[in-house]
């Protein structure tokens, strides 16, 4: 091999590479890997972090997955109740009327069957409980029965039951008047008839 002398005649030095290493590139390929590596990790951080940022905003958005998934508010509806239409009766129709008092209510009482002055005595009992509008207490000639019992005009049901718990337990009540039914002085609302003891 010739040596070329330079011009001061010593031998030229080998020429370097640019890069500086040895002739085989291998200084070239060691920076591009660690040049590669240093961007991927920088793209993986940037990645990370738009991912977290998405995440929280995703979180705070309210028409998201759990929104979706209940997808119906409940909801209230009122419904007017139907009007109600009230007629007054006519002046030929009676509506029903209250119960009577005690002391509205006209009464005798006679002896059926009882010993003699037990009908004065139910009487004198009833004036006690209110049922103070009475006849005289009288005898039903010809009559016996036991127990008592209570006779009412149509109409006064409600007022010989009241009586009829007034007179005592096991009285008979609303019993219709009879044609030929007891004596009845004035025209009284109901009759209440003492017998024997039972």
């Amino acid at each position: 091999m010739t040596h070329v002398e330079g011009p001061n005649g010593q031998n030229e030095p080998m020429s370097r590479r640019p890069d500086g290493e040895n002739g085989n590139g291998n200084g070239d390929v060691a920076r591009g890997a660690g040049y590669a590596a240093f961007l991927g990790a920088a793209l993986i951080g940037v990645a990370v972090v738009i991912g977290i940022v998405l995440l929280q905003i995703g979180d705070r958005n309210d028409n998201g997955p759990s929104a979706a998934a209940n997808p119906t508010t409940p909801t209230t509806s009122t419904t007017k109740p139907p009007k109600t239409t009230t007629t007054k009766p006519n002046t030929g129709t009676t509506a029903a009327s209250a119960q009577r008092a005690p002391g509205a209510v006209s009464i005798v009482v006679l002896n059926g069957g009882a010993p003699a002055g037990k009908a004065g005595d139910m009487a004198d009992a009833l004036k006690l409980k209110g049922y103070t509008n009475q006849g005289n207490a009288t005898d039903w000639n010809d009559h016996k029965q036991t127990g008592n019992s209570i006779y009412c005009r149509a109409g006064l049901e409600r007022e010989g039951s009241a009586l009829a718990i007034a007179v005592g337990s096991n009285t008979k009540s609303n019993i219709p008047f009879p044609a030929n039914g007891p004596p009845n002085p004035d025209n009284r609302d109901c009759i209440v008839v003492v017998g024997a003891p039972g």
